[in-house]
């Protein structure tokens, strides 16, 4: 059963850095065992029966199995029985010790790891629990925890705990998932990378953990759900979902005394505070502004997801009301809009980090109420009316360094759309000319065409508008409306989702990770400070912390690095 050449699993001795005598020997060694020369020892192994020769220095070496083997009684006779290893798994361990290498196959890994462990080579080890989560699809997580029942294996416990810390959202669907030992799952939540885009979601995997027995598990529900980062789950959910579990009132009230009362919280006992690693990565690069434009007088908000609050950046001053905004790098653009009464063209650009005005070219038309869409870099000014209410369907575009020109017109004039960038398009939702409007336009750069999509199952107009993973969300619009669609460009069709708690029009949207925010908006004839939060994973919104001021936003999520001033 030996290998036929051995020294064929060293192919890179060569190509080291080593000296010229230690590859000579090196090969040597495997020569030797290929050949059988100046063996020392056999093994007989019963299952199957098989005779493998060795080195015992060279074993020894590789493994305190040998070395102690061949010091001891049992270890002095030329033939030595073994009789608790697979003869495969004996003999491929024994060409490990001359090459360093495993070979192994799904086949073969279950009692390449039990030799492994029994002949104590740590490398063949890792070598084993590495194959299996590196193959763990075809290997299925149920296979891998039955080794790691009969073997206790360390290396295979510390690395199935990194795979279902990482994939913990899929893992946590699992049937395996439901029949965890309490410490196991301890272990997995309490993990401060645990791969998940909200706690909530965490909380929601313990529940269907818990309910699975819930007699047997209701004693451990109390530590488990004190593994959660509490402080970072909205206060109405704490209340109605943690709260009413047995164990858990105290736990809850402790985090909502957090939350609403920072003064105390030098006082409240909690294991976790702070965030997760992976949401502290997130909230260190990246943040949610918050842009009033209801007048001349804009406030710029920041969002502190860890503190939960919204704190003032800027307070804007503008000379017109009723304008476009795109966020172009670190530069807030305001386009059109008015000024003493009148439509204008002006165009102005705000400095996030110098905090300072600049004027950029004029548009050709002017117009108020203009959609504005950024996309590859140009600026897009489309729509909107004049001051005598004439409605536009003209789209002009601005190229950094150049002036305003004229491209395609729309098929339908409007103002107060939606319009978002997706796939190298522009899209256009809604709005208003005389009508609320239900159609929809894709205008595509590279060809200068305007083409009709499937309309909306409403009007929208003034609605709040995002894009994420490949579709188009439209929000409200029309003072109380709470509906929400969700458009697929790919198969052209709108469908609506879950309403809006809070129906307005002139919000501000946008994702932060793959939850949708929907900030302030108009409701009839008075502003709204409400902010609420899209879980699509439990199709519902959530309401969060409001931002202080009410009127209508412009929402985005940009680096931390833009708002440090120069």
């Amino acid at each position: 059963m030996a290998t036929k050449s051995t020294r064929q699993l060293l192919p890179d001795v060569n190509g080291h850095d080593l000296p010229h005598f230690i590859k000579k020997v090196l090969n040597n060694i495997c020569d030797f065992y290929d050949e059988q020369d100046l063996i020392d020892v056999t093994f007989k192994l019963s299952n199957p029966t098989a005779m493998i020769p060795a080195h015992r220095l060279i074993l020894s070496a590789a493994s305190p199995y040998f070395k102690d083997l061949f010091k001891s009684d049992k270890g002095l006779t030329p033939v030595i029985e073994v009789n608790d290893i697979d003869s495969d798994a004996f003999e491929r361990s024994i060409t490990l010790c001359y090459t360093g290498k495993a070979l192994i196959t799904i086949e073969n890994v279950d009692a390449m790891l039990k030799a492994a462990i029994y002949l104590k080579l740590d490398e063949a080890v890792v070598a084993c629990v590495d194959y299996i989560l590196q193959h763990i699809t075809e290997y299925t997580l149920q296979r891998a925890y039955c080794l790691e029942r009969e073997t206790q294996c360390v290396s295979l416990q510390e690395k199935l705990l990194e795979y279902e810390v990482n994939n913990f959202m899929e893992m946590s669907k699992s049937p395996e998932f439901l029949s965890f030992e309490a410490d196991k799952l301890h272990a997995i939540i309490e993990n401060n990378n645990l791969n998940v885009p909200c706690e909530e979601d965490a909380f929601h995997a313990i529940k269907r953990w818990y309910e699975y027995d819930a007699p047997g598990r209701q004693q451990k529900l109390p530590d488990l759900i004190g593994c959660l980062r509490l402080t970072q789950i909205e206060m109405s959910f704490l209340m109605e979902n943690v709260q009413s579990l047995p164990g858990c009132e105290v736990l809850a009230l402790r985090a909502i005394s957090w939350i609403g009362i920072p003064a105390n919280r030098t006082k409240i006992s909690l294991k976790f505070t702070a965030p997760r690693e992976n949401v502290c990565k997130l909230l260190g690069e990246t943040t949610l502004l918050a842009v009033k434009y209801a007048g001349c007088k804009g406030t710029i908000f920041q969002y502190d997801q860890t503190e939960d609050e919204w704190h003032k950046y800027a307070e804007v001053e503008h000379d017109a009301s009723e304008y476009g905004m795109v966020l172009m790098e670190d530069n807030i653009i305001y386009i059109g809009g008015v000024r003493d009464g009148k439509a204008t063209n002006g165009v102005k650009s705000w400095s996030l980090k110098t905090r300072t005005w600049r004027t950029l070219p004029s548009m050709l038309q002017q117009r108020k109420w203009r959609s504005a869409v950024l996309l590859n870099g140009n600026v897009y000014a489309i729509g909107g009316h004049s001051s005598d209410g004439e409605y536009s369907k003209s789209v002009e575009k601005y190229s950094p360094g150049s002036e305003w020109k004229l491209v395609s017109s729309m098929i339908t004039p409007r103002s107060q759309a939606g319009a978002v960038a997706l796939n190298d398009k522009i899209f256009v939702m809604g709005g208003f000319n005389g009508y609320r409007l239900k159609s929809v336009e894709c205008y595509d750069p590279s060809s200068n065409i305007w083409t009709q999509c499937e309309y909306m199952n409403k009007a929208h107009d003034l609605p709040g508008a995002a894009v994420h993973d490949g579709c188009i969300y439209v929000l409200g619009g029309n003072w109380e409306d709470k509906t929400v669609e969700r458009y697929h460009p790919e198969s052209d069709k709108w469908t609506k989702m879950c309403s809006l708690n809070v129906g307005r029009s002139g919000m501000g949207c946008v994702f932060v990770g793959d939850k949708l925010w929907a900030v302030g908006g108009q409701q009839n004839y008075t502003f709204t400070n409400a902010v609420s939060v899209y879980y699509a994973e439990y199709d519902e919104w959530v309401e969060k912390k409001p931002i202080p001021e009410a009127g209508r936003y412009r929402c985005y999520v940009v680096p931390k690095a833009l708002l440090q001033c120069e």
